[in-house]
């Protein structure tokens, strides 16, 4: 296991997409600070700030250092970017033929599942990191962060943090599963999409009135946590959700690997 986890670390350094897509999601955010500035300072002109409505109040919430700095998931499209690197990182072994010197090896297909999900959750939390900072850093410089709450951004960020393991889980789940690059990268970006859409139409045909299925998915979860005016209790419902996702993504993609064929 141990010689397993430092070849997958050693890959996951050369790993120039890596590199590449988190720099795409930086430069997203950097993007979407600068349409909030503008935007700003287009509402400031017009005196639309002012407006009451719904739409009005959600930009301004957006436009807020804090709100800003809390909304790095979201604005950097985490979970499709993200599920880029990881097809990439985890088809090339099997494209190339990796795995069968591994297994060859006398390496159970268990360990070198498991040594591969360490290696792509230490990559999500290096790029979850420098998303934070870098979120952190231009809300402060383009909206300025004005009667800053520690203990309940610590608390967001925390939480963030699990979804986006949640979702690191989830891409890695698929790409395992179906072992092709392409077909990997098309799953990642097409699959949470359907997902979030269906659960939006079951919203719609339901109409529940004491809860919404969207509120059950990782995109919700990750707008909510950008909110700090979030109640605690829906921190701690996003926190449970994202373990539960973390469990059966993993559990599946373990299922998974005791079946996989060189």
């Amino acid at each position: 296991m141990r010689n397993l986890l430092i070849f997958n670390f050693r890959k996951l350094r050369r790993q120039k997409s890596f590199y590449i897509c988190v720099g795409i999601m930086l430069v997203m955010i950097l993007i979407t600070a600068s349409m909030y500035k503008a935007l700003e300072a287009m509402l400031s002109d017009t005196g639309l700030n002012q407006n009451a409505s719904s739409t009005t109040q959600l930009l301004n919430a957006m436009m807020t250092g804090t709100g800003f700095a809390l909304s790095g998931l979201t604005n950097s499209s985490f979970i499709m970017i993200f599920g880029i690197i990881t097809a990439l990182a985890v088809c090339d072994d099997f494209e190339q033929h990796t795995v069968k010197t591994i297994f060859g090896r006398g390496y159970s297909r268990v360990k070198y599942y498991f040594s591969k999900l360490v290696a792509t959750l230490t990559s999500a939390t290096a790029a979850f990191v420098l998303i934070t900072a870098c979120s952190f850093g231009l809300g402060a410089a383009f909206f300025g962060l004005n009667n800053v709450q520690f203990g309940k951004i610590a608390s967001l960020i925390g939480v963030q943090y699990i979804a986006a393991l949640a979702a690191a889980s989830l891409v890695f789940m698929l790409s395992f599963l179906l072992k092709k690059t392409g077909l990997s990268i098309a799953a990642v970006i097409i699959i949470p999409s359907v997902l979030d859409l269906i659960m939006t139409l079951l919203d719609y045909m339901l109409n529940l009135k004491d809860m919404h299925i969207t509120d059950l998915w990782l995109t919700t979860i990750f707008t909510d946590l950008a909110n700090i005016s979030i109640q605690p209790g829906r921190i701690l419902s996003c926190l449970f959700i994202a373990l539960g996702y973390i469990a059966v993504f993993v559990s599946l993609g373990a299922i998974f690997a005791r079946k996989t064929e060189a």
